[in-house]
């Protein structure tokens, strides 16, 4: 290890280093020169042979395939792999022998070819789709291939079940696929839940585990309806009204009737008002979470009142009212239980109108967790629909029919804890008024519009709705809503991008990863759940939690924000404990709609669904996903003459048409660096619909100069760590002793606290990000502000790249000062450390057996000024004219007279980010000009560039932005 001096005060630029720019002007001529040079050395520059293009995945759903159903696989390459083999087989048997690879062009950066061979329908197991030599998992062909997995979405919310032991709820064998035997439990959180002051104790024990955390919201209290909702509308269906625990009654009312007892028991204890109660504690079983002891310290708290939650709940009872009805009707119950499932409705009725009388009596009150974005009114829309249904009352009809009137279609992130809307118009349709018919069919139209040209983004069949939780929660809840529009309307277009919707989540996805827990070969093992208990160790080997739907690919990986977009790893909690819940986390109302979609296929069946007329295609081609943008950026759509009136959201800002293509603008300024975010466009068909499309973008970090530090933690949820809202952690304590870290305001400042209290003066305590790390290149310096009020405290800053290991602070400890201090860190000390992935650890350790405090303000990456700015001259383009398939060259020449190389030269294109590149790797004189160069294709429409660059001791230099070519 190096011990390296601390630099408290940053310095100045030195005067010597300012003078140097008067022989800046003596070297124009020699950097003409150049320019001429790098023109000649451009025209002589030979194209990069192509090289053959590989086949990487093929994918199908690994879930199977109904023998009459559409059935589509992907292949997915790094090019083009036109006239490969493509087969079936059975074991070592070829079954069909030649298919046919339809090319989708690029997707995230890679070829993808769609395979359908819906025409194959033999039911058998273990067959593989080959291509170019490569096989995908092995998949199923069976009759009705749902049928098979109505039990998983059963037992996976008994296995979530709070307040009562596993095993008695989960026979042996219940379903197909069997849960792991580590995830069973004893009854847990027996004492929920005290006072929010403690100070009394309801009896509020039961209901579903919320996800893996054990928490239980009032918010997402309509996925009981739910499952209410599927019973009524397929029970009718023997394979949808099955009892698989036998006690003669169907496996789904058994589930809401669980449900809504919980919601009977607030109820009696609150009157209408509904609270969350929140999880706590480790990767533990819930049985030892708390001592199950009602009146101790450790009962949970009632905590966030929710008027929302309480509308919801109104309609999950009364849906289970409904649903008891339903099974009485049609002789699903045993008679032996028919009394007692009577009184139960009546009770479910009764409560479910103290529920609705309280939200409506409380509209100005918190809408609480899961909130609905229409607010309250919206929460109590799902409410009214299922009071009328179940009472008949047509002021609850009129009611939902005057929120409908007045709805319009903004919400284009949807799951139903956000906008109970799309399901409580599908369920109101049937029974409305003649014009509540028309503004319900017209609305959901507009849903089914939404879902087909998101959907169209990819050949994946997936909504494209990438950002920092995964994907499938909101796909899955839009698969439900599209397949009730197909019960409703019958157009074949929705239950095909139903089929296809499911099959992405089952492992059609360039990942060939099934995210539905035992499903398929190579399906999510290390879920989000503290029911493994052995999540966070490095042996651990996941588990199995029968069905349940994780939430999937990311925008970005959360440990990493230069990764691709989207992103996803099947990464274990001891890897990724931090973010995790990200991308493999499972919940209640994950499933619902997925749930509701196995059984809505189930008792469809065979029927036929096509792609009929599908909505004019709208493509966005500037920006690409996993493109950074800086500035104000340029949206380019196309969509030919069939689309008008493009626009941009949220608000839906005007676009300038021209040739067919379509181009407006928005400002990222205000995003924070690293920041992933989506920007959706729309068009309007000649019928009035839309056709939207999406397109996902990362913003880029600053340049590294002396003027723009990048802000690592400032501790108040800023910086690219900070943002993302956690407090660093105490990962380990050397020699005994404990340490935490909070976010706290010291002297006004937004700071984190670091204390430790040892259990000898030997004692040392590890602070660290989670496992986050930063791409640091460009920055020579790591730069804190630091105070301790302890005198005995020591500090000590180390780094790592995940090889190398170093001393940043020395290896004498530091003292702190009880005063803010600024400190900074030299990076360029250590040549062998890997900036692109830094990591930063902080120690404490006491002089003496006695407790210790840091604060910490301001974790950055800095630079010091020195030396004069370079110069960027002869920056032009060609071809002058060019096609959308015509490569353009920029160019530029870098100039320093310092002789320092550049951090690096960009490319600012639209907004767009493109790296330029030497021209001559030889040549490394700067001072007499550099050229520098890089050849894109650009999409169709006005282009206008720039170019910038800095040598990260001076500020960053820009070319003023200009025209470039327009492409036709």
């Amino acid at each position: 290890m190096i011990d390296r001096p601390i630099r408290r005060h940053r310095a100045s630029e030195p005067p010597s280093m300012r003078r140097r720019g008067a022989h800046r002007t003596a070297r124009w001529s020699r950097t003409t020169a150049a320019v001429a040079a790098a023109a000649i050395a451009l025209a002589t520059l030979s194209a990069t042979p192509a090289h053959a293009a590989t086949v990487q995945e093929v994918a199908v759903s690994q879930g199977g395939y109904s023998a009459g159903a559409y059935k589509t696989a992907s292949v997915v390459a790094d090019g083009a792999v036109g006239g490969s083999t493509c087969r079936i087989l059975q074991g070592g048997t070829v079954v069909v022998p030649s298919c046919t690879l339809l090319d989708r062009g690029a997707t995230w950066g890679k070829r993808v070819y769609v395979v359908d061979f819906t025409s194959f329908a033999t039911v058998g197991t273990g067959y593989t789709l080959e291509v170019g030599g490569v096989a995908s998992p092995p998949f199923d062909i069976a009759t009705n291939v749902w049928e098979g997995y109505t039990d998983e979405m059963t037992a996976f919310y008994r296995l979530q079940r709070a307040g009562v032991a596993s095993e008695d709820v989960y026979p042996d064998g219940y379903s197909s696929i069997a849960p792991s035997e580590k995830i069973f439990h004893g009854a847990g959180h027996l004492d929920d839940a005290a006072s929010a002051d403690g100070t009394e104790h309801y009896d509020l024990t039961g209901g579903w585990y919320d996800a893996g955390d054990y928490g239980k919201y009032a918010g997402n209290q309509w996925v009981g309806g739910q499952i209410a909702i599927t019973y009524l509308r397929h029970g009718d269906t023997p394979a949808v009204a099955f009892d698989g625990d036998d006690n003669g009654v169907p496996d789904l009312v058994d589930e809401a009737v669980f449900g809504s007892e919980y919601l009977i028991r607030f109820a009696e204890e609150f009157d209408g008002a509904l609270y969350d109660i929140k999880g706590s504690g480790g990767f533990q079983h819930p049985d030892k979470h708390t001592d199950n002891i009602v009146g101790t310290a450790d009962d949970r708290r009632i905590s966030g009142l929710g008027v929302g939650g309480s509308a919801k709940a109104a309609g999950t009872l009364a849906a289970t009212a409904r649903a008891i009805a339903f099974a009485i009707d049609n002789g699903h119950l045993d008679p032996s239980v028919v009394t007692e499932y009577e009184g139960i409705a009546a009770l479910a009725e009764s409560t479910a109108l103290t529920y609705y009388d309280y939200a409506v009596a409380n509209q100005s009150g918190p809408i609480g967790s899961y909130s609905t974005r229409a607010g309250i009114a919206n929460s109590l829309l799902y409410a009214q629909v299922q009071l009328h249904l179940l009472t008949g009352e047509t002021a609850y009809r009129s009611a939902a029919e005057t929120t409908i009137a007045g709805s319009s279609f903004t919400v284009l992130s949807s799951t139903n804890y956000w906008d109970m809307g799309p399901l409580s118009m599908a369920e109101l349709y049937p029974v409305a008024t003649a014009s509540g018919k028309t503004n319900i069919q017209r609305y959901l139209k507009q849903q089914l519009d939404y879902v087909l040209s998101s959907t169209d983004d990819t050949p994946y069949g997936v909504v494209d709705q990438f950002k920092n939780f995964g994907v499938n929660e909101p796909h899955a809840s839009y698969m439900a809503d599209t397949l009730r529009y197909y019960e409703l309307f019958g157009d074949q277009r929705a239950l095909r991008a139903v089929l296809k919707g499911m099959y992405w989540m089952m492992g059609n996805n360039p990942w060939n990863t099934s995210w539905v827990s035992g499903v398929g070969r190579d399906s999510v093992r290390f879920l989000h759940t503290r029911l493994d208990e052995e999540a966070q160790s490095q042996t651990g080997t996941g588990v199995v939690l029968p069905g349940a739907l994780v939430s999937g690919p990311n925008a970005t990986d959360p440990l990493d924000p230069t990764s691709g977009m989207p992103w996803y790893e099947d990464r274990p909690v001891w890897q990724d404990s931090g973010q995790q819940w990200r991308y493999n986390e499972y919940s209640i109302s994950i499933q619902a709609g997925f749930l509701y979609s196995i059984f809505g296929l189930t008792a469809v069946g065979d029927a036929p669904s096509s792609t009929g007329t599908p909505p004019v295609a709208l493509t966005v081609t500037s920006p690409l996903p996993g493109d950074y943008v800086t500035g104000d950026v340029t949206v380019f759509a196309q969509s030919g003459s069939s689309l008008t009136n493009h626009a941009i959201g949220p608000n839906w800002t005007p676009m300038t048409s021209s040739g067919g293509v379509s181009t407006g603008t928005f400002n990222v300024d205000a995003l924070a660096p690293f920041t992933t975010a989506r920007v959706d466009v729309r068009g309007t068909m000649a019928s009035g619909a839309y056709s939207y499309s999406s397109t996902h973008y990362r913003v880029a970090p600053p340049l590294p100069t002396p003027s723009t530090p990048l802000l690592y933690d400032g501790f108040g949820k800023d910086g690219v760590f900070g943002m993302q809202g956690y407090t660093w952690v105490n990962w380990y304590n050397n020699h005994a002793g404990v340490g935490s870290v909070t976010n706290v305001t010291e002297d006004g400042r937004t700071a984190a606290k670091f204390f430790q209290n040892p259990a000898t003066a030997m004692s040392q305590a590890k602070f660290q990000p989670w496992h986050h790390s930063i791409d640091a290149r460009g920055y020579g310096f790591l730069s804190l502000t630091m105070k301790s009020p302890s005198p005995n405290n020591r500090v000590r800053i180390d780094v790592t790249d995940g090889v190398h290991n170093y001393k940043l602070s020395g290896n004498t400890p530091v003292a702190v000062p009880n005063a803010w201090t600024d400190y900074d860190f030299d990076l360029t000390a250590f040549p062998d450390l890997d900036l692109s992935k830094l990591k930063i650890v902080l120690w404490l350790q006491q002089t003496a057996d006695t407790d210790g405090t840091l604060f910490v303000d301001d974790v950055e990456l800095t630079n010091k000024a020195s030396g004069t700015a370079p110069t960027l001259m002869g920056t032009g383009f060609s071809p002058s004219s060019a096609s959308a398939t015509t490569p353009v060259t920029f160019t530029t020449t870098y100039t320093d007279a310092d002789g320092q190389a550049p951090h690096v030269v960009q490319l600012v294109v639209d907004g767009v980010i493109k790296t330029m590149t030497a021209v001559s790797a030889s040549d490394t004189n700067v001072i007499d000009g550099k050229a520098y160069a890089v050849t894109l294709t650009l999409p169709r429409g006005p282009h206008t560039y720039s170019v910038r660059t800095t040598d990260t001791t001076s500020g960053v230099v820009s070319t003023t932005p200009v025209a470039g070519p327009t492409i036709p």
